[in-house]
């Protein structure tokens, strides 16, 4: 499956993306600013430290994408790309996942694909905090269309 995907799927919109790019230039300026050694270099060298980290996680947390298309899913986790074929899925389950931190009382959704052989594989995406379950419902429903339309033996 290459661009023909019928759904594709990212954890965070747009605006997500600019803000990581524009962060990965204030840690390039910052970085500069430090090897042209003006007044207080040490606070941008740690600055442009803490900027460029940051900017890698988001970045990697960015890039995790899923798409659908005849052929079945493919998705992105932070360092490759994966596949599943649609004869491979018994069923797509939506889970509530407790956040890392304790002291949030919301839970998280995510998508987990059953396979036919027992496992179950975690998707990158949907993935929906208590804000928009909406869209995580609405993008469960067009990914279990596609798998009902695509899965082998379905009328």
């Amino acid at each position: 499956m290459t661009s023909n995907a019928e759904l594709s799927f990212r954890v965070m919109g747009a605006s997500a993306r600019w803000a990581a790019a524009l962060a990965a230039l204030a840690a390039i300026g910052a970085g500069v600013a430090a090897g042209l050694g003006v007044p207080g270099h040490d606070q941008w060298v740690g600055c442009s430290s803490v900027l460029a980290v940051g900017t890698l996680t988001a970045f990697g947390f960015l890039g995790r994408r899923l798409e659908a298309g005849q052929d079945g899913l493919r998705y992105r986790t932070v360092l490759r790309w994966h596949r599943l074929e649609w004869d491979e899925i018994d069923r797509f389950e939506d889970v509530r996942v407790q956040p890392g931190d304790r002291r949030l009382s919301t839970h998280n959704l995510r998508v987990v694909a059953k396979l036919r052989s027992g496992e179950a594989v975690w998707l990158p995406v949907p993935y929906a905090g208590s804000v928009d379950a909406f869209s995580f419902e609405d993008q469960l429903r067009a990914l279990r269309a596609a798998h009902h339309r695509y899965r082998p033996g379905t009328p």
